[in-house]
């Protein structure tokens, strides 16, 4: 396999049995390990260029891993376990905190709602995406809000009405969409020893059931309610337990799980899946589709009788690529899809501290019109920035001294502002900050450095933003709208890095997207930090 240099922390040439549960796969050309959203972003925007197969991995609970060498990239969020309370009820998850520790998070605070994720294999970004379910509980029930990549770059929030569509079902399914953080909701309280015996109880339950007893990810089928049975009924009235195929065997006491008995290969596994799948639908006339995700290449038949959708192996006609990410991406953004959002999402603390800023703040960024339009009218308006309020105790200190319209005020950050940061898209020539209240006071800035004024804007003036920045204000939101010509020398290779930033004037600050590292004092000026997108 060829090297390559990847724009995060990576491995190359790793061999992915070790990191699947199922203990199957071939050489992956790399593994990558981005800790943050920008770093993420980064990988994308690099592979935009490469063309590298991608596939994504959360822990590895729900995957088999063909045992062929997977030419591509496997993205695994190992790094991104950021977990704090934003609000007395809501707690953020990046994508690969487990499920079991945010059940443990949840004992401690005595909160009730999310037992059943006590022993639940994998990370809560898999758990989001597949809208997973157990012991009664379902992750659709306790999710307030989702931030997800897009495979062209943006930065989008979702509420679960938008997301979640039935029974294990999202439609992130169907999107090529990076779950990349959660907002889960808890506002039932309960005593501590109710909430840790039902949690022993789920585990017992599962230990009973031997479903550690040998390498698995868990359930191969999902339920099918039209049976008005379970996979697991349907194949014991089969005959399905101790069946084997090669080192795949189905468990003697749950016969919707196929263990990895003797070195089983992942051919071995799907194949015996297969029969049981067929047997299904012949003898018992259900039709059932697979729970766990197949990644890399696999003999098409074998995928066809499992019923798992793949790309064509070009140079092999009788093989198939299995879980490739993004591949549904359709370059559809013409002139009639604008504006659309760059960006959008809650700001949330600085430090990822509890509580440590005022919930319920969503800023977004869109794009007004296609750069090929903004350069032939370069001061009209190309980006807009937006707040909005929430509650309203983000932007309670106010400018005691502002125009009822607003105005330029320095020392503007000594109040409640909104911020925004615009960067250059290749990490150079400075960048710009704007802040604003919801009274329309405001303040732009130029740096050519983290915290050092460009030349020519040193003293602070209206002069050289007034033809080239536009400002509203609207009921429960307010912003800014930024030409083209204002923007242009940040534009690099039509990529441009953003960050939304917020200030309540009482020492609370919040970022979106979030940072995996931060200065102290709080410092918003780490343009390294920002956030990088390609303009359409």
């Amino acid at each position: 396999m060829s090297e390559i240099d990847l724009p995060c922390l990576f491995e190359s040439n790793i061999l992915l049995s070790g990191k699947a549960y199922y203990g199957t796969g071939g050489r992956a050309m790399a593994v990558a390990y981005p800790d943050c959203l920008s770093a993420l972003a980064d990988l994308l925007l690099w592979n935009r260029e490469k063309n590298y197969p991608l596939a994504l991995m959360g822990g590895g609970t729900n995957i088999l891993f063909s045992d062929e060498p997977f030419p591509g990239i496997v993205i695994s969020f190992e790094r991104m376990r950021r977990m704090f309370w934003i609000s007395k009820t809501d707690l953020f998850c990046e994508a690969g905190v487990e499920n079991t520790r945010i059940a443990e998070e949840l004992l401690l605070r005595g909160k009730s709602g999310g037992e059943w994720l006590f022993r639940l294999p994998g990370q809560i970004g898999s758990t989001v995406r597949m809208n997973a379910r157990c012991f009664g509980g379902e992750i659709s029930s306790i999710t307030a809000g989702i931030a997800t990549l897009h495979a062209d770059g943006r930065l989008l929030w979702h509420l679960p009405e938008e997301v979640f569509t039935g029974y294990k079902q999202t439609s992130l399914m169907d999107s090529p969409e990076i779950v990349a953080g959660v907002v889960l909701h808890f506002p039932l309280t309960r005593p501590f020893h109710e909430i840790e015996n039902e949690m022993r109880q789920y585990e017992r339950e599962r230990e009973e059931k031997h479903h550690f007893d040998y390498p698995s990810c868990g359930s191969v089928f999902k339920n099918n309610y039209a049976a008005g049975r379970s996979s697991g009924k349907i194949f014991d009235e089969l005959g399905f337990r101790g069946a084997k195929e090669g080192g795949a065997e189905v468990s003697m006491h749950h016969a919707n799980f196929i263990f990895n008995r003797r070195g089983a290969t992942a051919g071995d596994i799907l194949r015996l899946a297969g029969r049981m799948r067929r047997s299904a639908g012949e003898k018992a006339g259900v039709l059932l589709d697979l729970e766990v995700q197949c990644i890399g290449r696999f003999e098409r038949g074998l995928l066809d009788v499992c019923g798992v959708p793949y790309v064509d192996d070009q140079h092999d006609p009788s093989m198939g690529f299995a879980g490739l990410w993004g591949k549904q991406e359709k370059e559809c953004r013409d002139s009639s899809t604008f504006p659309f959002t760059l960006l959008e999402g809650p700001l949330s603390g600085y430090f990822g501290k509890e509580r440590e800023y005022p919930p319920g703040v969503i800023v977004r960024v869109d794009q007004l019109v296609s750069l090929e339009e903004a350069k032939h009218s370069p001061h009209a308006p190309l980006l807009r920035w937006k707040t909005f309020e929430g509650d309203g105790t983000a932007f309670s200190v106010l400018p005691p001294d502002s125009a009822s319209d607003g105005g330029f005020t320095d020392g503007l950050w000594q109040f409640s502002v909104s911020e925004l940061f615009l960067g250059c898209g290749n990490r150079q020539n400075g960048y710009l900050e704007f802040e604003m209240t919801p009274g329309s006071d405001w303040v732009a800035l130029r740096f050519s450095g983290p915290r050092e004024r460009e030349e020519g804007f040193k003293k602070l003036s209206l002069v050289p933003w007034e033809n080239d920045v536009l400002r509203f204000v609207e009921d429960g939101s307010f912003g800014m709208e930024f030409s083209y010509a204002l923007l242009e020398p940040f534009i690099a290779e039509n990529v441009i890095a953003l960050q939304c930033c917020g200030s309540t004037g009482r020492g609370e600050y919040g970022l979106f997207p979030w940072w995996p590292d931060k200065k102290e004092p709080a410092d918003f000026h780490q343009p390294d930090s920002f956030f990088r997108i390609r303009l359409a």
